[in-house]
C-alpha cells in the first residue's frame, strides 16, 4: 500500500534515487517509502507553520521547507553515505593489498579474493564474502563483482572493481591496474589528512574565541566582580 502511494506521489526517477541512497548507506529499502511519506508530511507542516508565524511570507516558508529537506536528507542518508565511504576506503587499503600480494605470488583473482576474505574482517570483506557465497548458486565472479559495484558508494573502490572485472574478462595486467588504483586510494587518504591538519588552526582559533578568551576575561575581571558582590 505504501509503495503504491509513493508511486503516485513521486516520480519513478526520485524513488530510484532514494533507493540508491538507501543501498549506499546500507539502510533498508523498506524504509524509503516511510522516509518519502515523512518528507511530504513534515514539508507541508513546516510550510504551513512558517506561513502562519512569518506573516504569510511565501518566500520565507519556502526557504524553511527547503532547509528542512536538506537537513532531513543529510541526516537520513547523506551523512551515513559519507561515513560509509570513509569506512570502506579505509578498509580497502588492507583488503586490496592482500589481493595484490596474492596475485603477485601467482594466485588467480578468485583465490586472491578468497584469501583476503578469510583473513580480513571488515565491511568491504563482508561484501566480497556475500558475492563469493552467491557463486555457489551459479553466479560468475564478474557477476558477483557487478553486484558489489551496484552497492558501492565509493567511486574510488568502484573504479578498482571495474578494472578488476575487465582485467579478469580480457586478460589485461591485473597487477598493474590494482597497484595504480591502490596508489590513488592512498593519495586521496593523504590529501584528506593534510586537509584536516590545515583546518586545525581555524578550529583552534574558534575554540579560543568562544572559550579561552571569555575565561581570560573572567580571570582578569574576577577581582572587580568579587568586590562588586562583596
Amino acid at each position: 500500500m505504501q509503495r503504491d502511494l509513493i508511486g503516485k506521489l513521486f516520480r519513478k526517477k526520485t524513488i530510484i534515487k532514494y533507493e540508491k541512497k538507501a543501498i549506499y548507506s546500507n539502510s533498508s529499502l523498506n524504509g524509503v517509502s516511510i522516509f518519502l511519506l515523512n518528507k511530504i508530511f513534515f514539508s507541508i507542516l513546516i510550510f504551513v507553520l512558517s506561513f502562519i508565524l512569518f506573516d504569510r511570507h511565501v518566500s520565507i516558508s519556502l526557504i524553511n521547507t527547503i532547509i528542512f529537506n536538506l537537513i532531513y536528507n543529510y541526516f537520513k542518508y547523506d551523512r551515513k553515505i559519507n561515513l560509509r565511504i570513509k569506512e570502506l576506503e579505509y578498509d580497502a587499503n588492507l583488503f586490496f593489498q592482500i589481493v595484490l600480494i596474492s596475485l603477485k605470488s601467482g594466485k588467480n583473482l578468485h583465490s586472491a579474493l578468497d584469501l583476503a576474505v578469510n583473513n580480513v574482517d571488515n565491511s568491504l570483506s563482508k561484501m566480497f564474502k556475500d558475492a563469493i557465497v552467491e557463486e555457489k548458486y551459479g553466479k560468475s565472479l564478474p557477476e558477483g563483482i557487478n553486484d558489489i559495484i551496484e552497492k558501492m558508494p565509493s567511486e574510488n573502490i568502484r573504479d578498482i572493481l571495474i578494472d578488476l572485472k575487465e582485467c579478469y574478462i580480457t586478460g589485461k595486467d591485473m597487477i598493474f591496474y590494482l597497484e595504480k588504483n591502490i596508489k590513488l586510494l592512498n593519495n586521496k587518504r593523504i590529501y584528506e589528512i593534510k586537509a584536516y591538519i590545515n583546518k586545525l588552526p581555524i578550529k583552534i582559533s574558534v575554540i579560543s574565541v568562544f572559550i579561552l578568551i571569555p575565561l581570560m576575561l573572567l580571570l582578569i575581571l574576577s577581582p572587580v566582580i568579587l568586590d562588586y558582590f562583596g
